[in-house]
Parts: C-alpha cells; structure tokens; sequence
C-alpha cells in the first residue's frame, strides 16, 4: 500500500453532524512522501453530549509516523467514547505513549466542546494552542496549558473557555504556523487574518459555512506561502440556531406520500446532511411512509399517519413513522410486495417497529404502529494526500551543522542549520557523543538553527533523558523571539533565550 493510501485509510472520511455544533476539517499531507506522516485530526462524539476535537502530530515521516498515527488515534478515541473524563483520557494516552518508542514527543491539541452550554475543556501537549474566532471576525488564541508533550512525564492541565452562539474553536497542526524564514508569531498572525477574512466572506456569501470557509482559506492561504510538513485544520462553530425536529401529520392517501418526501429533503438540507446520507434516508423514509398509507387501514375506514424527523444530540438522526391501523402480517401469496420495510432497513442504520396493544376486550391484533428509522450523519473531511514528486520548500539554504566546544569544564554544541526529520538524529547522536552518553554536562547552542520540526523537539527530549538519568544538566540557548523559542515553550523544554 503506497504511503498516500496508508494515510487517508487511517484518517477520519468524515465528521459527525450535530444540531447545535458544525464541524469542518481540512488534511494536506506535505509536498513529498519523505516529509509526509504524523499530523492527524479526529472529531469523537462522547456519552454526555459532548464532542471531543483532537489535533495531533507524531514525531517522525513516512510509514513508521503514519503507522503510530493510527495507534494513537485508535488508542485516543477509544478512551474517549468509553470514559468522558478528558484529563483521564489523555493520562492513560500519555502512559501509552511512554510504553511505545514511536510515540514519545508526540504532540497534541484536545477540546471538549460541549454544544448545549458552549463550555470547552481543552489540553495542549507541547501543540499549538486553539485559537477562537468570533461571529464579527475577531481572534484570540487560548493560552498553552503547560502539558509537555505525550510520553515526556509532564502532567496534563486543564484549561477552559466558553463560546458564544456563532463562534468557532480551531485547532490546528504546526505545520499551519512554521514556514521558512517565518517566525510563529508572524504566523499566527497572519492566520488570525485568514480566519477572520474567511468569516467576512462566508457572511457575505451563501457558499460555504464559516468552520469549512475558515480551514480551507486558512490552509490554502497559508501553504502556498511555502510548507514542508503535513498540514491540519479543524473547527467547529456553535450553531446559534439549531435546526427545529420536523413533525407532520398527514392523511393515509397516496398524495401524502409526496409531501413528506419534499418536506424531508428540505429539512435535511438546512443540517446540511451529506448526499449520500441524504439519499439514503429520503429512501428509508418514503418507503415506510408508503408502508403505512397502503397498509395501516381499510378502504372503508382511513386514519392518519405521523412522521417525526429529529437530529439527536449525539449526531443520530431519528425518524418515525406513526399509524393508529391494524398491523398486517406480509401474505407468503404476495411475494411481490411487501418488500419496502426491508429496503429501508437495508439503508439506515437500525430500524425497530413496535406496536401498541389493544385496549381490554378489544378484537384481537395490535393497534397502532411505531416505525423507527436510526442513522448516524457524517460530514466529509477534507483529506488530500496526494504526494507529488515536486520539492518541499527548502527551509534555508544553510545545512545543518554542529560544532562542538568543549575546553571548558562542560561541552558546548553550536547547532545551524534545520534541525528535521533529516537531521534529528544527527542531533541526538552527536549531542550524546560529546556529554559521554548523558554523563557530563552540555549547553546546546540552538540560535544559529533555521527550523526546528516536531522530530527535533523530541530528539531533545532524548538527549534530556540520558542526562537526567546521570543526574546532569541540559541547557538550551535559542534566539528570542524566534520560532524555535516559540516552539520550546509550547514543548515545555527550559532553555534561556538571547
């Protein structure tokens, strides 16, 4: 399987359609398969409500980073659907993380949203913070919680906030935020822009809700300014006005069944139900529909029949059909009919029919039938992985390099250059060869480096390890001001800026 195949089959296809949240998501694997991997986003929705949004990024490119990826999603939004405790989630995450080599550094962004309140429970490990984007278009980036990334020993923090009806929460990968010769602030700024642009055009225009307008100006925007990692965006807007249950009530006659069908269609397409969804149970729905006005009742004595359409707070769409007619059981004689029930079961999810018993003394057989159509909504993520041949951006025409000092009581290493997925482990390597496996003391010098990628925040944590298991101190200096010292920070990595 070609690595572009690897990693859309371990993506998520689609996000689940809530009344009262829209989500959108947007994955542009990076220019080349060597600096493809680990960037990857989920939408889980939880017991109480909730939805949980996760952006993460693994260390790493190519198949190992993808393969990891897969585990870590897997292993996350498990936890999550079993137990709503978000710090307890990503504590046994994290002590996953620690148990599996591939996983160690590796970075994460996860929100609680809960749609009834607005409230959001969220945790940074070593990622970039959500940034929230208001109904006029302002932003304000969340503060980092101060939780290392997986599999460091840092212990996770909560943060929180709370959105307004029209707002959007989005998180998103670093790849978004580091480009050549361009600090993290300087990109961040510039995605506050896009977002707040995207909202501009979205209201000024019928095409496209903002969560969806947002990722993808972001990400189109953005890139084609230059990238050469994996790139995510996922938002989810507060709905301010959920779309109301559908309910109607019609005459058993053959007319009825065409209104229901229109009334339907119309009322999927204001939840914005994806075609194939939509299809699906405009199917389901005229069938059973139809079942009841041809069965429910004799000729000679008609009745109505009721239809119930509801978007449940866990992305279910629940349908029922309702008659107050006799059940009839299928003539083995008619082979010919009685086949529309099981068509509309062979498209939904689940479907129960139940009947009311009739009243004491009554003649015998049910009276009254129950229908009930369950289908669980998705919407298409935007996943394009689609690896080219064409070169990443270079980073800087610098190549890496490390220079070691050590005629003082400790050795010093001056290091230029990207620090990538290339060159981490020469970093490592050469950072461990001259503290003597961990047991002397060293300053790493990184204000000369031009990049500073995911695969080297964890190659840091490694030389942090050794000396730590001596008993001796890593000290790291970085250029103030720079992305490097952006990225530190968020990794929770002590150094000291110049």
């Amino acid at each position: 399987m070609a690595l572009a195949e690897l990693q859309r089959a371990l993506l998520p296809a689609a996000l689940p359609v809530l009344p009262r949240a829209r989500i959108a998501a947007h994955y542009l694997a990076a220019a080349t398969s060597q600096q493809a991997g680990g960037d990857w986003f989920d939408a889980v929705t939880l017991p109480g409500g909730q939805v949980a949004l996760v952006v993460g990024d693994v260390v790493g490119h190519g198949v190992p980073a993808v393969a990891a990826m897969g585990q870590l999603r897997s292993v996350l939004g498990e936890l999550l659907a079993s137990d709503p405790d978000l710090l307890g989630a990503v504590r046994r995450a994290d002590a996953f993380a620690a148990r599996n080599p591939d996983l160690r550094a590796a970075t994460l962004a996860i929100a609680e949203l809960d749609p009834a309140t607005g409230s959001v429970w969220y945790i940074t490990c070593g990622h970039p913070p959500p940034l929230v984007i208001g109904r006029g278009g302002g932003t304000s980036l969340l503060p980092v919680t101060g939780t290392g990334p997986l599999g460091t020993g840092s212990e996770p923090v909560l943060g929180r906030t709370c959105l307004q009806p029209g707002e959007l929460l989005m998180l998103f990968s670093d790849g978004l935020i580091q480009r050549p010769q361009v600090s993290v602030a300087e990109s961040i700024a510039e995605l506050r822009e896009c977002a707040t642009e995207a909202v501009g055009r979205a209201a000024a225009s019928a095409a496209g809700a903002p969560p969806e307008r947002v990722c993808q100006h972001a990400i189109s925007t953005l890139t084609g300014r230059g990238y050469g990692d994996d790139v995510t965006a996922l938002a989810a807007e507060l709905v301010a006005d959920p779309v109301p249950e559908l309910v109607m009530e019609f005459p058993a006659e053959a007319d009825s069944v065409l209104g229901v069908r229109r009334a339907f269609a119309a009322w999927l397409k204001q939840i914005d139900a994806a075609v194939v969804d939509a299809n699906d149970l405009l199917l389901a729905v005229v069938e059973t529909v139809t079942n009841a006005v041809e069965h429910a009742y004799r000729e000679d004595a008609p009745g109505m029949v009721g239809f119930r359409a509801t978007l449940r707070e866990d992305g279910n769409l629940e349908c029922q059909v309702t008659d107050h007619g006799r059940w009839q059981r299928p003539a083995p004689a008619t082979g010919n009919r009685g086949h529309g029930l099981m068509v509309a079961s062979q498209v939904v999810d689940t479907m129960r029919i139940s009947h009311a018993m009739p009243p004491a003394g009554a003649a015998s057989g049910s009276r009254g039938t129950v229908v009930t159509l369950r289908h669980r909504l998705r919407r298409p993520a935007s996943v394009t992985t689609d690896i080219s041949d064409r070169p990443a951006e270079p980073y800087s025409a610098v190549a890496f390099r490390m220079e070691i000092d050590s005629r003082g009581t400790e050795p010093c290493a001056k290091v230029s250059g990207p620090v990538d997925g290339s060159t981490a482990d020469r970093l490592t390597k050469q950072a461990l060869a001259a503290c003597r496996g961990g047991t002397l003391p060293i300053t790493l010098d990184l204000t000369g480096i031009t990049y500073l990628a995911s695969s080297g925040i964890r190659a840091l944590y490694q030389v942090k390890a050794h000396l730590t298991a001596h008993q001796q101190d890593l000290t790291i200096l970085a250029q103030a001001n720079s992305s490097a010292h952006a990225l530190l920070d968020m990794a929770r990595l002590p150094h000291i800026s110049r």
